[in-house]
Parts: C-alpha cells; sequence; structure tokens
C-alpha cells in the first residue's frame, strides 16, 4: 500500500465497516456470512451484477455442508441441488450410451451410506456454485452488505485501517479496519499490496460446455455424478448439476496438441461434441454457456499485507485443478477459519498477531489439497489416454477411489500435525479422533427431546465439552463468560442426561474423556486442546495463550515501494 492517503472523490458515497471483502463468490460471501453471525459489520463489493449462470464447481463436500448448517442454508442447499447419496457413482463409458467400461460406488450399500451419515450431521450434496451464491446472498444477516456491480480499483492504507475505492461515475469509497481479498484468480488487488502469485507449471486446458437435455433415457438406474466418456471424438467427462431441470456440464481436457484446434476455436460445434459425448442425437439440446480455462495451482508468497491489514483467502489465496472438487470448500472453510480471528482481534479480546494463525493453519491443508488434486489430474489425463482392453480397464479402476472418496481429506484434515505427519492421514476414510488441531467429532445428542450434534454447540464462541465428573467445567464458564471477546460455554454431556445425552454412544467413543477432562472447541469447530481438568483454570488460560500467541507466518510479503 502507499505511504500516502489520498483523499477519495468528493462525489463518491462513502461507506464505514469493520471489513471489507473484495469480492462476492461463495468465499468472499461465507467470510460476510461468518463476520456477520459474530456482530462485524461487514461489506462485500462485487464486481459482476449478478451471479454467473455458468455452473463452475458443483460438488459441496461433508464439511463444507456442516458450515453452510452453521448458516442455517444447508436445507435449501440439498433442496436446490442432488444429495450425493442419489448420485454415489462414478461411471466410465464409451458413450453414455454405448458401452459401460467400469464403475465405482462411492457409497455401494445401505450400510455405508449409515457409516457416512454417522460421522457428519449432513452428507455431501451437489449444488452449482452459482446457487449457493445465490443462497448466500439471499440470507446474509442485518450487518452484512453486498453492493454489485462495483469493481474495487484502489486498496490504500489510512490511519484506522484500510480503503478501498471502486471505479465508475459515482465511486463507493468503503473505510475499514480489514480488508478480505476474496477477489479471485484474476483479482488486481493482491499485487498492489505485496501479495506475490506463484504458479505450478499448467497441467492443461480444458473447454465447458454447460447445456440443458433430457438425458434420463441412458441415466436411469445408474445415476451417478460423473459419467466419464473415452470415444475417438471425445474424451472427457459429463458432469451432473440437475438431471430433474436436465442441467449438466461437459468438461473436455485438451490432450494432445492437435486437441487445442479440435476444442477451443471459434468454428467448433458445440453440439456435436455434446452428442459425440452422449452417443445418440439429443432433441431439446440447448447450450447455455462456453467456457475454456487453463487448469494448475496458484498460489501466493504470502496470505497477508505487510502492514497485516489485508488477508487473502479462497481461489485469490490458492487455486488447484478442479479433480477432486475442492476448490469452493476450501475457500470457504478458509473464511470459517479467519472469521472468528477478526472478529477476536476486532473486539479487542485478541492481539493483531492472532491473525498471523490464519495462514499457519490453512496453507498446509490448501497444499495438501493442491498436490492431491494434480495427483487427481495426472491420473484422468492417463487414463483418459489409456489403450487398456476393457477388462483390464475395469481391474484397475479401483486405485482410482481417492479421486471421488474423500472423507478423510474433508474431514480428517488437522491443523496441528505431529513432526513429520501430513496435514491428512488417510484421504478415503475419516477415523474420528478429538486431538488437538482436529475437527471436533460430530455425535448426536438429546437435548430436552430435541436432537442436536456436538457440532452445533460451537456455533458463536469456544465450547467446552465434557462428561458425567467434569461438572467443574461449568463453574468455569461462569466465571470465564467470554475467551478473546468471543462467549464461551460449558457442556456436560453424559449417557442418561440432562442436559445432554449421548444418544448412540458416539459421543464417548470419539472423545474418550476421563475423569473431569474437558475438550475445548474453537469457534471454527476444531480442538483447541483436550484439557485435563486437574487445575481447570490455569488449564483454560494456558490453552488461549498458546492460539493467542502462536507465532507469527515467516517472513510476510513486503509492500511494494
Amino acid at each position: 500500500m502507499t505511504a500516502a492517503v489520498p483523499q477519495p472523490p468528493e462525489a463518491a458515497e462513502r461507506v464505514e465497516a469493520d471489513v471489507v471483502v473484495v469480492g462476492g463468490g461463495p468465499t468472499g460471501l461465507a467470510a460476510a456470512h461468518f463476520l456477520a453471525g459474530l456482530g462485524v459489520r461487514t461489506v462485500v463489493l462485487e464486481q459482476r451484477p449478478a451471479p454467473s449462470g455458468h455452473p463452475r464447481a458443483t460438488v459441496i463436500n461433508s464439511r463444507t455442508m456442516e458450515l453452510l448448517r452453521y448458516l442455517g442454508v444447508d436445507a435449501e442447499v440439498r433442496r436446490a441441488g442432488v444429495p450425493l447419496e442419489n448420485t454415489a457413482r462414478i461411471t466410465w463409458c464409451t458413450e453414455l450410451s454405448g458401452t459401460e467400461l467400469a464403475a465405482l460406488d462411492v457409497i455401494d450399500s445401505a450400510e455405508a451410506l449409515m457409516r457416512r451419515a454417522a460421522i457428519s450431521p449432513v452428507l455431501p450434496v451437489i449444488c452449482s456454485q452459482n446457487r449457493v451464491e445465490a443462497l448466500l446472498v439471499d440470507r446474509l444477516p442485518e450487518n452484512a452488505r453486498v453492493i454489485r456491480g462495483v469493481r474495487a480499483e484502489e486498496l490504500t492504507r489510512t490511519p484506522s485501517g484500510v480503503r478501498v475505492t471502486t471505479g465508475g461515475e459515482r465511486p463507493i469509497v468503503v473505510e475499514a479496519h480489514y480488508a478480505v481479498l476474496a477477489e479471485g484468480l484474476h483479482g488486481p488487488l493482491r499485487e498492489t499490496v505485496g501479495l506475490r502469485r506463484t504458479a505450478a507449471t499448467p497441467l492443461g486446458r480444458l473447454l465447458d460446455i454447460h447445456f440443458s437435455a433430457d438425458l434420463s433415457p441412458w441415466t436411469a438406474g445408474r445415476e451417478s455424478a460423473l459419467y466419464w466418456v473415452l470415444n475417438a471424438t471425445v474424451r472427457g467427462v459429463l458432469i451432473t448439476v440437475d438431471p430433474a431441470r436436465g442441467e449438466w456440464l461437459l468438461e473436455i481436457p485438451a490432450l494432445t496438441p492437435d486437441e487445442e484446434h479440435t476444442y477451443f476455436e471459434e468454428d467448433v460445434d458445440h453440439h456435436k461434441l455434446i452428442e459425440a459425448a452422449i452417443g445418440e442425437p439429443v432433441g431439446g439440446l440447448r447450450i447455455h454457456s462456453v467456457r475454456n480455462w487453463v487448469m494448475g495451482s496458484t498460489g501466493l508468497d504470502s496470505w497477508r499485507s505487510a502492514d497485516g491489514r489485508v488477508l487473502a483467502a479462497g481461489d485469490a489465496a490458492h487455486t488447484f485443478p478442479p479433480t477432486g472438487g475442492f476448490g469452493m470448500n476450501t475457500g470457504i472453510q478458509d473464511a470459517h477459519n479467519l472469521g472468528w480471528k477478526l472478529a477476536a482481534v476486532l473486539r479487542g479480546g485478541a492481539p493483531d498477531t492472532l491473525l498471523d494463525s490464519y495462514e499457519r493453519e490453512r496453507r498446509p491443508v490448501a497444499e495438501f489439497n493442491a498436490r492431491h488434486s494434480e495427483s487427481n489430474a495426472l491420473q484422468k489425463r492417463a487414463l483418459l489416454q489409456s489403450d487398456a482392453d476393457h477388462a483390464e480397464f475395469a481391474r484397475n479402476i479401483e486405485q482410482h477411489r481417492p479421486h471421488f472418496d474423500f472423507e478423510g481429506q474433508a474431514l480428517g484434515f488437522t491443523y496441528a500435525p505431529g513432526p513429520g505427519e501430513p496435514v491428512v492421514q488417510d484421504v478415503v476414510t475419516y477415523q474420528p479422533t478429538a486431538r488437538a488441531g482436529h475437527r471436533a467429532p460430530h455425535a448426536w445428542l438429546d437435548r430436552a427431546g430435541d436432537r442436536i450434534s456436538t457440532t452445533d454447540l460451537n456455533r458463536n464462541g469456544f465450547a467446552l465439552l465434557t462428561g458425567a465428573e467434569g461438572a467443574v467445567w461449568q463453574q468455569v464458564a461462569q466465571e470465564t463468560p467470554t475467551v478473546v471477546g468471543l462467549p464461551l460455554t460449558a457442556a456436560v454431556i453424559t449417557a442418561d442426561g440432562p442436559p445432554l445425552r449421548d444418544v448412540t454412544g458416539a459421543f464417548a467413543e470419539s472423545y474418550a474423556l476421563r475423569g473431569p477432562e474437558a475438550v475445548l472447541v474453537r469457534p471454527d469447530g476444531h480442538v483447541l486442546a483436550r484439557l485435563p481438568g486437574i487445575a481447570p483454570r490455569q488449564e483454560l488460560r494456558q490453552a488461549v495463550d498458546r492460539i493467542v500467541n502462536s507465532g507469527q507466518v515467516p517472513a510476510r510479503a513486503e509492500e511494494p515501494s
């Protein structure tokens, strides 16, 4: 940021906020929700006048659905999309109407569905990014505002924080204490505050065709999230968007230099590509939009500006290939991690250095997701180019399960891996654990006849979860009603209740509490510490001190001269 503070245009509309978010995609809107829910006045600036009609991301994994549940929009997202359990299959075929080469069931039985349902209060959903955006805008809290159709062009430092100025005949000037850049891959403001991009070698170029057609004659009875097609004309994937409305996405990678001409020149017949993927002419086929883009991973050398007032999130901080569907999910989870920390600092309950833990915790998760997505992309490229016979093709398909079956990656990442440990132990299998750094496990509880989840207990602050011998923690929470400026509650959970009854025994099993021990859960649902209960007040103070004084990330990006 520049040292001098230029004066805003006289004709500008002036808006004040605690946080200004640049970018109204899923990450920026989620940030506004999480911040506003904690009492932080938030303004979102978005260049587009309305959400894009192109689906882009489509899979919302279990962890992100939990966060949408926090916001009270999960049921609407499910209604707007397709429950993944109804399409929990991946199909490979010569054409949609042709020979089936192989299939992989992500949820292959009622028992498998029950196991999946036991580890989270919600299940994954297929719901396109544009629909998620629309729902998040419609349900914004009162102290969050979205201003559409404006382009943020200037970001400057002020004595109290930041100033963002938009372009146009009537500019808008937003004064705030902090800025969150959720401006996507191509946003212009990061470089102006010294956040420099890094990029891995691109993995190829893709063509997306968003279309509507009735494909039920070939999909009924073998409903799948993805239909990979391999024939002489098209080697790509038909992506389920909304089969009930006949909405689909055909995504085709350029596998050879010749295909750059085949797929990306102006005279390409997109209708013929769709029909080649289906294998038969389709009546009523309608193309909505076409997009081509480069697949690869990008990042930033730092996620926070040198003066600390600007932080990047979502695609503005990291992008990776779509193979695995972790782009939108990672961004929304970034916003969740950052939101409570900004609220704590703005309330005066925590020093500004708490914000350094945002990048320290989220960067390793994003980098793991990038590496795994890159590996998936390379595997799929090899598979699409395979000349194996049908029997061999089918035999080898199980090795691709981690691309499509990833509950361990979605729910099992940790912010506190041990020395030499990865942030994700097992991509496919999630093993609930209440160790520090991990997502606090879900267990159903009964509260006066209402069914709630352990994941509901920390929505607006910190929660101490304990068992029958941990009643002392209720007194501690009464004496210390806030932690870093956010509410602290204590919940005693037992097999018999009241007030909270462990309905299935899952709480006792996954939390494994002994005597007066308690688990301290952060506002983002991750375990801060396990507290023995021997000297509870001292243990709580030390746990909070560890997160508040957790140290800065390695040298931040310097401001441009």
